[in-house]
């Protein structure tokens, strides 16, 4: 299928893009019926794309809106939402870095509106890695192993468990005292949060989000039990657990760790960003249910 795209910004990321959107072209994942800017020249093509001022893109048929600045994404995102475009046909170009980008793959998995269920950042990377809205709590906190496979093992219990205060925790890289959320027996370590109230808010807010029929559960540990645990949870379709070794257990990968990744957890979130210790595996595929290494 091919998308029919709008490209915003001719300035340095469209010019660093130029070969790679013409590649996409020729592939026939894209076609770019119009590019335009705040700041646009006294000439009608650019790159053989038709120019058009910003007021004019309401009248062109597209799928996606590709912005391309670095500095500017967030102003000229809520410039166009002003203009009255869906946020959902809004990309971010840094998708293009995505080793073996494949446009209709990405498009599948945004419209899916995946929710990702995590016991540390992971989920919340993954969300800003993709572009894509976060539909889940699981974001800027963490969750102790056996707490997170307790809670797994009754997810919908405890999503519907009214948070009650669970203390305050000290994060041990910081120093920092940080609120703990408490369902039932399980706590939530709100490690990115000061405040008890603030955390609440936030979690009541994003599990409103949940798309409870697309779940895509991630955890990392290094304890083998708490692996094999994981490994015979039923509930779930797509799931993977990265561990710090080798082992055969279904739905659990081994990630290598670098000289510079101190911990385990580093390692885990590196491997769902931008970077040169990123992405071992295809990111993608994986949230679509699909788990293939780059590394073989």
């Amino acid at each position: 299928m091919k998308y029919r795209v709008v490209i915003w910004g001719m300035g340095v990321a469209y010019n660093r893009y130029a070969n790679l959107l013409k590649y996409y072209e020729i592939q026939n994942e894209i076609e770019v019926v119009a590019i335009t800017s705040n700041h646009i020249p006294r000439a009608h093509f650019l790159d053989g794309y038709k120019i058009i001022p910003p007021e004019e893109l309401n009248s062109v048929d597209y799928s996606y809106l590709i912005i391309m600045s670095d500095k500017y994404f967030g102003d000229i995102r809520k410039h166009v939402l002003n203009m009255g475009v869906q946020p959902e046909k809004i990309l971010n170009y840094k998708i293009l870095d995505i080793p073996y980008f494949d446009f209709h793959k990405y498009v599948c998995l945004k419209e899916s509106r995946i929710s990702i269920i995590s016991n540390n950042c992971w989920g919340g990377v993954i969300y800003n890695t993709l572009g894509m809205e976060c539909l889940s709590p699981f974001k800027n906190l963490f969750l102790n192993d056996g707490s997170y496979i307790c809670m797994l093992k009754n997810l919908d219990y405890y999503l519907g468990c009214e948070p009650e205060f669970g203390g305050y925790g000290t994060d041990v890289h910081t120093g920092k005292e940080y609120p703990i959320i408490q369902l039932d027996d399980v706590s939530i370590h709100c490690n990115h949060d000061n405040a008890y109230e603030a955390a609440v808010l936030n979690w009541n807010r994003r599990v409103k989000k949940i798309n409870r029929n697309n779940l895509f559960v991630e955890m990392y540990t290094s304890d083998r039990k708490i692996m094999r645990e994981f490994s015979r949870l039923q509930e779930f379709d797509k799931k993977i657990c990265f561990v710090p070794f080798q082992c055969n257990e279904s739905g659990c990968c081994y990630l290598q760790s670098t000289s510079e990744q101190a911990e385990f957890w580093e390692t885990v979130l590196d491997s769902a960003r931008y970077g040169a210790r990123s992405m071992s595996y295809h990111l993608i595929d994986m949230l679509n249910g699909e788990v293939r290494w780059r590394y073989d």
